[in-house]
């Protein structure tokens, strides 16, 4: 019975592990809910001119979602993370991410 209980715990630790590396791999670590409207409640204020009208609450991410399988940064993350990292508002990583 004990090396049972010994393999289980093995094998939830290597479950763990390997869900751990795939998420810091998989575009960073998760967003917070409504990660953008925490801050910014009206989207056209930030949009560039050449946006598509998004009405009056479509989170960024329902179109700016990052690639799962691929380990570089969108063209729009790394446009976040520039403009809330090194802009005016200097934001830490908690602002946005579930960390």
């Amino acid at each position: 019975m004990k090396r049972w209980k010994e393999l289980g715990i093995f094998a939830l630790v290597i479950m763990v592990s390997v869900t751990l590396i795939v998420s810091v791999t998989a575009g960073g670590p998760p967003l917070k809910a409504n990660a953008c409207g925490t801050c910014h409640k009206d989207y056209g204020a930030i949009f560039p001119k050449s946006h598509p009208d998004m009405g009056k609450g479509e989170a960024c991410m329902s179109c700016h979602a990052p690639d799962p399988s691929s380990k570089e940064p969108t063209k729009f993350s790394t446009y976040v993370h520039k403009a809330h990292k090194e802009g005016k508002a200097k934001l830490e990583c908690s602002a946005c991410h579930a960390i």
